[in-house]
């Protein structure tokens, strides 16, 4: 504490943690996390102990405010598949109550979100089929399906379900409910003169479009009274060609501002049809929506003094101070800041800055993971969506301090290091270049990634602050390694690229002939500045992803002409999941990328390829180029970890060197080592274990944080 008794954060940050009155509740600072889909309700859609861990490690972590996830309100909104709460269930009332108890035992505050998904959903998401409503017959750009114009008489049962839906909000003690008129959903296509085509009183003009909206707005103001919060989350921009931008879109929320029955606007952008706006990658620049949400802010205040609150790759908490501090905003939502540190509001309250670990904005365990089906995650953060099983809660100090040796100081080596020196260990770190992060620091090079940078920057400091002793430029053998005598330890020399232009679409040949060439190179030789590089390149991509396609940018950068071979059906498909393959597509076309899909190289003479396709298997073009590029896959550094075997009593190899696979894998391995279980048969969790719904957390999550 300081001298005038308060945190540090409250004297840095006095705008951000100061406390906020919505309605009728008063949230205890200006940090939230907007809603944001988590693929937990794989079963009946019902709340469950993943969701209430999940919440309560952020309310515990000093969060303002939390808004769940999207919860359905009627049998039409289907979603992508079964990983959504229906919020319309009864059923679901009690097992809420329990989520809302826990985040409120931690202070927090916390509202549901309720929608219907419209066109963006799946008529054979769920166990039958089920027809699209939208408000005119036109095809999603989500799941490309027709949705069926609704009538009047369905309008009205869906605004029914939505006061349904909030009324089971109310019994369960939610603080309120947020109505999603945004992204491109039921509501937000009734307010958008793209996909309203409406000729009746419910299209063609503004206070036409806003009538269905008010009506729902309307129906669920009615059924859980004036001492209830009630509020809307709407589209700024819907950053697509000819659609709704933010002086028209303010224009529009101030109309629904105006009916008196919100509590609350939370601005966001963006629909199905630009879903990248909705949750932007890293390449997008910080702050992009601010401005836009300043002026609406300006605009709602000069109608009803209720609280805005803003998105848009807010970051920096200094910018954040000053968005409250300047009157742009009364709340910022800081949503994967706070899945990649759930304690983001309590280290920046206590002036532990130091010790936050920053999101990198890739998207690769959060967002990918739940479009290819699964739960989220986080790349930085392990734990994410693990919480009962791997929470804070959970941290458990070693029952006898040992010497541990970790050899390699990448991402993986670095992360084991720190969870071995927090239980209590005396740790030694060994790398043998100048600098710890490995090939992260490659990646960090790419065009707009450089925010992996962080995950080095934040584990180097944890790891002088934890007392790890830190040792680079030092190659140890396995007989120097014995002879250190340590109680553990950890293998983590990463992977060498490798250059034999192996695919797996013919795994037949092992090595296409003329990769040995010394004009044949490898992305990291790229990366790292030891290729000798001509002004023509070819790069053969077996990647599918921003290893490829991010040096194919690096290089056009550097003024070299580059043509990739793909053996993929398009270009970086991996890219769609991670949802920054269209601003990447914008950069590389722009800069003059040339690429043939559905090919791969026969053959390398000297400086010419011959290209076959894949699918005919006929030759069909001979490339002449100066220099070739390999981006296809890496191979484990292991010899130590072999030659170790049965000379150290407690032995992990992680990371590439156990297995070269994606970075989430690779530090959430560095978890388990790191809590010594990386060898416990029982360290898999298996399928709908954390689905289930108990009330053990009020002993577990309250008695660990006493």
């Amino acid at each position: 504490m300081t001298q005038n008794n308060k945190n540090p954060g409250e004297n840095t940050y006095p705008h951000l943690f100061s406390p906020l009155r919505i309605g009728n509740i008063t949230v205890r600072n200006r940090l939230m996390q907007t809603a944001h889909a988590k693929g937990f309700h794989s079963g009946a859609g019902l709340t469950n102990n993943r969701d209430i861990y999940y919440q309560a490690e952020r309310a515990k972590g000093g969060i303002g405010l939390i808004v769940t996830g999207a919860r359905h309100t009627h049998p039409t909104s289907t979603g992508p598949n079964r990983c959504l709460a229906r919020g319309n269930r009864e059923e679901i009332i009690e097992r809420d109550a329990e989520m809302v108890r826990a985040v409120h035992e931690f202070g927090g505050r916390i509202i549901a979100q309720i929608i219907h998904f419209g066109p963006q959903g799946r008529s054979g998401a769920l166990d039958d089929y089920r027809e699209l409503w939208g408000p005119s017959t036109m095809k999603s750009p989500a799941y490309n399906e027709w949705a069926r114009e609704m009538t009047r008489e369905q309008m009205r049962e869906v605004s029914e379900h939505f006061a349904l839906t909030a009324l089971n909000s109310k019994a369960a003690g939610f603080d309120g409910v947020e109505l999603h008129f945004s992204h491109g959903y039921l509501h937000q296509q009734f307010l958008s003169f793209v996909y309203n085509k409406r000729t009746d009183e419910y299209g063609g003009t503004l206070d036409n479009i806003v009538r269905f909206p008010i009506e729902t707005m309307q129906a669920v103001r009615d059924a859980v009274g004036p001492d209830f919060v009630v509020g809307i989350r709407v589209s700024m921009d819907e950053c697509s060609v000819d659609g709704m931008k933010a002086d028209v879109a303010t224009e529009m929320t101030c109309k629904l501002v105006e009916t008196g029955l919100i509590d609350y606007v939370s601005a966001t952008a963006g629909t199905y049809a630009a879903h990248a706006d909705q949750i932007p990658p890293g390449d997008y620049a910080e702050n992009w929506l601010v401005d836009d949400g300043a002026r609406l802010r300006k605009a709602v205040k000069a109608i009803r003094d209720i609280p805005v609150f803003i998105v848009g790759h807010i970051v920096d908490p200094a910018k954040a101070e000053s968005l409250v501090a300047e009157g742009a905003a009364d709340m910022i939502a800081m949503t994967r800041t706070q899945i990649a540190d759930p304690e983001f509001a309590n280290k920046l309250l206590q002036g532990r800055e130091d010790e936050i670990n920053h999101c990198i904005r890739c998207n690769q365990a959060c967002i990918a993971r739940l479009m290819a089906g699964n739960a989220i995650s986080c790349v930085v953060n392990p734990a994410a969506g693990r919480e009962q099983r791997f929470g804070s809660h959970t941290f458990k100090p070693a029952s006898v301090a040992a010497k541990w040796l970790v050899v390699g100081g990448g991402p993986a080596g670095m992360r084991s290091a720190l969870e071995l020196a927090r239980r209590g260990h005396s740790v030694r770190l060994v790398e043998a270049s100048d600098k710890l992060g490995g090939q992260i620091n490659l990646a960090a090079k790419l065009p707009r990634r450089h925010k992996f940078g962080f995950i080095p920057r934040d584990l180097e400091r944890q790891l002088r602050k934890a007392g790890v002793e830190i040792s680079l430029n030092t190659r140890l053998s396995a007989d120097e390694i014995v002879a250190a005598k340590a109680d553990g330890v950890i293998i983590a020399t990463g992977s060498t690229p490798l250059k034999t232009a192996f695919t797996s679409t013919r795994p037949a040949v092992d090595r296409v002939p003329g990769t040995e060439q010394d004009n044949v190179f490898s992305v990291v030789e790229v990366l790292q500045g030891t290729a000798q590089l001509g002004k023509r390149v070819v790069l053969f991509d077996e990647d599918g992803g921003r290893y490829a396609l991010g040096t194919a940018e690096y290089l056009l950068d550097r003024g070299h002409d580059v043509h990739i071979i793909s053996r993929f059906i398009s270009l970086s498909p991996n890219l769609a999941l991670t949802l920054d393959l269209p601003v990447n597509y914008r950069h590389v076309f722009a800069k003059g990328l040339r690429y043939t899909l559905n090919s791969w190289v026969r053959r390398i003479d000297g400086g010419k390829a011959q290209i076959f396709n894949l699918f005919t298997d006929q030759d069909e073009a001979v490339l002449e180029a100066d220099s070739f590029i390999i981006a296809a896959g890496h191979r484990s550094v292991d010899d130590l970890y072999q030659q170790l075997q049965g000379r150290v009593d407690k032995l992990y190899c992680i990371g590439d060197a156990r297995l070269p696979r994606p970075l989430q894998d690779s530090i959430y391995e560095a978890m388990l080592a790191g809590r010594e279980i990386l060898d416990d048969p029982n360290r898999f969790i298996e399928q709908g274990e954390l689905e289930g719904f108990d009330l053990q957390w009020r002993e577990t999550l309250i008695s660990s944080a006493q």
